[in-house]
């Protein structure tokens, strides 16, 4: 058995920047390990940089608890590679930028399951916050519904399981089920702060199970769910 720490998160939108994206600000479905990271650390107060090595040490699982849909806005910025008084003013041409939210299908509101390795300090920073939880950005601010303890059984084959939340994009689904592909994803970070390794994810934004044909890797069997961890 394993225990877990789970964590309702809810928010009004969301917006997990692609580490691959430049001028334009497309957003992943779900935080990448690193953003659940970082969330983590801010609940705990943590300082940033301080707490990479301590945080990699656990394992994270994340499920869609609302169904998600992401909208597209386009802003103009202003063009500032030539600096002065008439580009500070908006005067000439604007530069337009293109920007992805997650928000809800249903509902005003859009919901993440977290589940992680239990942590008593981490427990008691979830129920008494040090920093605002953010869902990407500071200004997409969230809250937490719920916090509890899990006991689960571990499990690696997830062949002919029904699967919630993220999982690899190596395994093999049956069709039939609304995901998406998330690509390119950190799950650590390298010296530098650099992402290192990128993953692909399978991620049923309707917040619906996968039927997984075969595929194997770190998962868990909490009550009658299946997760794999990021």
């Amino acid at each position: 058995m394993k225990k877990l720490l789970y964590v309702e998160i809810y928010g009004r939108m969301a917006h997990f920047r692609k580490v691959f994206t430049n001028s334009t600000s497309l957003s992943y479905y779900f935080p990448p390990r690193t953003t659940v990271m970082g969330i983590v650390a801010a609940v705990s107060g943590k300082e940033r940089d301080s707490y990479y090595k301590e945080l990699d040490a656990l394992d994270y699982a994340i499920e869609a608890l609302t169904p998600l849909k992401k909208l597209v806005f386009g802003e103009n910025y202003l063009d500032t590679d030539s600096v002065n008084v008439k580009k500070f003013r908006g005067v000439g041409n604007r530069v337009p930028i293109t920007k992805e939210f997650i928000v809800a299908s249903k509902g005003d509101f859009l919901g993440y399951g977290l589940y992680m390795t239990y942590n008593k300090e981490i427990e008691e920073a979830f129920k008494s916050p040090k920093y605002p939880l953010a869902l990407g950005t500071a200004e997409m601010l969230g809250w937490i519904e719920k916090v509890s303890v899990e006991e689960c059984e571990e499990v690696k084959d997830l062949s002919g399981k029904s699967v919630y939340g993220a999982l690899p994009a190596s395994f093999s689904v049956e069709a039939g089920t609304v995901i998406t592909l998330e690509y390119g994803m950190p799950r650590r970070f390298e010296e530098g702060r650099m992402s290192g390794k990128l993953h692909n994810y399978f991620f049923p934004s309707d917040g619906s199970a996968v039927k997984v044909k075969s595929g194997e890797a770190e998962g868990v069997r909490c009550g009658n769910k299946h997760l794999v961890f990021l």
